[in-house]
């Protein structure tokens, strides 16, 4: 074909669509619409894919997170290298009712016989400390008695017996103390329970501050802000004596040995030396601010914590110097048990006591090695009597050492090993007769006290230590606490649950540093909603870290030297009386460092945040609430409860007797 005739064909063909497609838009103008939609967005698809991509693979994963996460859910911690596990001492649980089974380790078993424990006469049993924390700790005792005790006991008698039997009792209370505390989790117990009644103190003092102009009214107008929620300790210096002495006798069953409570004049006697002497005193301590401001630049100092100048001292049985006795007459009232087998009245009585206190197995058992000495020490044994002796040995094992044994008693893992061994003839004799007189003393005492015939109740109003004389007045108000809140008794008085242990909004570190960014620091908005949105991710996180953080710390405050330091600065403050207190000058330069490492404290993002004026501000509400001492002595109060239940949960189960001391007036 011609080409110019080819020419003319294909534009006579390009017009023909053109004109064509002109009619077809005409005509059905949302069809040709569509079909360029589809166009353009094939060409995109194939060109810009993984952009789309992206976006709807954002958008399903928001939708995804929106409808599975609550404002519950949480996030699990994220810092796998930090894991906060408890520390606990691996000792024997204490029973107050005086017995256990020893085959199933029941309380109240009713399959098997009960059986001694020996830990509710000996709680010191297994417990060591540094010897120079126990030289310090024996020396606060020591004062105790010395200003207490002595001074109108020496003027009745020189017999030691009395006091022996009070060391005792103090060494059996310090030692339930601390077993106690070695079961609960103390970081867990600061930022769950203590630090929850720390934000509704704060929210008081930042009312409080909302209402008056000048700081030295700060105090007064946070005491009227409680009103009716103000502790009860806190009316009135003798209201804040009077409790604590309810409080000791509410605890007499739980920190006093076996039958103790029966003796009416030495329960009077510890109530009033640790009411009076020893409680009162040390939460004055704990609630001045000097001691506040002390306490505050160890937690919050970042620098590396002070090293001991001495090597660490060795481990010694707790408070056993102490309890040792001065006593140097024999008691007539004391039976030794070769007196009380000689006699069968005694020894008739005796073995009615053991069985009510599940111990006659002990008797057994002391009866049997005094037979076995008797045999084992004669001179020139035969070998069939040798053999006799060693098949006695392996049935007194098999009775009495065996843990599956009924009738096990628990000594001293040396002993069972040197029987093990069979090395009986040449070391274990002696031994075994020094611990059969030490599992059996404390019964023997606990018999002669049963056989007395108790005591006429006094007629009379009871004779306390702190009688209201002008000089225990002098020593039971100071220019520092004065008459605490100085109310009276018919005053705002309310029936209802305890205002710090009713259910918050707010749980845990994470929604504490919330709150007191909200209440205090006065943070924007927008940080505000940014920290709720974090909280799903960060929160548990968080609170693994601030437990692993309080025991770093705890660990830190409890170091030989820090310790010592603390006993020390506490037998001070109680007994040092003639002593020049620390001058005003110093407590000054004390509570400057403190403020200033409290500004330093905060994180220089949040600073850029608030701003520095903000962040001053904030700071000096905090560090201004710390220095007045009866708000001090009111959260000491309010943590002090919290911790008195978490150290006995027994008290939980006795809410009438409870409810009882806080609402005795």
């Amino acid at each position: 074909m011609v080409p110019w005739v080819r020419t003319i064909g294909e534009k006579l063909k390009q017009r023909l669509r053109l004109d064509v497609g002109r009619e077809i838009c005409r005509q059905y103008p949302l069809f040709c619409f569509l079909l360029l939609c589809l166009s353009v967005a094939s060409l995109l698809l194939n060109r810009y894919i993984h952009v789309l991509m992206i976006f709807w693979s954002f958008v399903a994963g928001v939708v995804t997170f929106y409808c599975s996460l609550g404002p519950d859910s949480l996030l699990p911690n994220i810092f796998f290298t930090i894991k906060y596990k408890p520390k606990q001492l691996g000792l024997q649980e204490l029973f107050p009712q005086g017995h256990s089974c020893a085959v199933c380790g029941k309380v109240k078993c009713k399959r098997h016989r009960p059986s001694l424990l020996l830990e509710n006469y000996q709680p010191w049993l297994d417990l060591k400390i540094s010897s120079k924390v126990d030289a310090s700790l024996s020396e606060v005792l020591e004062l105790v008695l010395e200003n207490f005790v002595y001074p109108w006991y020496r003027d009745v008698t020189d017999d030691e017996s009395f006091v022996d039997e009070l060391r005792i009792t103090l060494r059996f209370f310090a030692s339930v103390l601390i077993r106690r505390i070695h079961k609960v989790d103390i970081p867990s117990i600061i930022t769950k329970k203590l630090l929850k009644a720390a934000m509704k103190h704060i929210e008081v003092i930042v009312k409080a501050r909302q209402k008056v102009k000048n700081t030295e009214f700060l105090q007064q107008a946070a005491l009227e802000e409680y009103g009716p929620e103000l502790h009860v300790a806190l009316r009135s210096r003798r209201d804040e004596l009077h409790y604590l002495r309810k409080l000791t006798e509410l605890l007499f069953p739980y920190i006093l040995p076996p039958k103790a409570t029966d003796c009416r004049s030495l329960t009077l006697l510890i109530r009033e030396i640790l009411s009076g002497s020893v409680f009162l005193p040390s939460l004055d301590f704990l609630a001045d601010p000097d001691t506040v401001n002390h306490l505050l630049i160890i937690f919050i100092d970042d620098s590396p914590p002070e090293k001991a100048t001495e090597p660490a001292s060795p481990l010694v049985p707790f408070l056993q110097k102490f309890a040792e006795p001065r006593n140097k007459k024999p008691s007539v009232l004391k039976l030794e048990l070769k007196q009380i087998r000689e006699q069968q009245d005694l020894l008739f009585r005796f073995m009615n006591f053991l069985k009510q206190e599940g111990a006659v197995h002990v008797l057994q058992f002391c009866l049997t090695v005094e037979e076995f000495n008797d045999r084992i020490l004669r001179p020139e044994l035969s070998n069939d009597e040798m053999l006799s002796l060693h098949e006695e040995l392996q049935k007194i094992y098999k009775t009495y050492c065996l843990d599956e044994s009924i009738d096990k008693i628990r000594f001293d893992p040396f002993i069972v090993e040197e029987i093990q061994r069979r090395k009986i003839i040449k070391s274990v004799p002696g031994k075994l007769m020094k611990e059969k007189g030490q599992h059996l003393e404390p019964f023997i005492m606990n018999f002669i006290n049963s056989c007395e015939s108790p005591k006429p109740k006094p007629s009379r109003p009871e004779l306390t230590i702190l009688s209201p004389t002008s000089e225990n007045n002098k020593k039971l108000f100071n220019d520092l606490f004065k008459n605490n809140a100085n109310r009276a008794e018919n005053t705002e008085r309310k029936q209802n649950q305890n205002y710090f242990m009713e259910v918050m909004t707010v749980e845990g570190v994470y929604d504490y540093l919330m709150y007191v960014g909200r209440v205090v620091f006065q943070v924007p908005d927008w940080l505000h909603h940014l920290l709720m949105g974090t909280r799903i991710l960060f929160k548990n996180t968080l609170e693994m870290y601030t437990d692993y953080y309080l025991q770093c710390k705890l660990e830190q405050l409890f170091q030989e030297h820090r310790l010592v330091s603390l006993i020390t600065l506490l037998r001070d403050a109680i007994f040092c009386e003639n002593t020049e207190p620390r001058s005003l000058q110093d407590k000054q330069k004390g509570a400057k460092q403190t403020f200033e490492e409290m500004m330093n404290y905060i994180p220089d993002l949040l600073v850029k945040c608030i701003g520095e004026e903000t962040k001053y501000e904030s700071i000096r509400l905090l560090f201004d609430g710390l220095q007045q001492p009866v708000l001090n002595k009111q959260l000491t109060y309010v943590l002090l409860d919290i911790v008195i239940q978490e150290l006995f949960p027994e008290l939980n189960k006795v809410q009438k007797e409870v409810t009882s001391v806080t609402s005795w007036m």
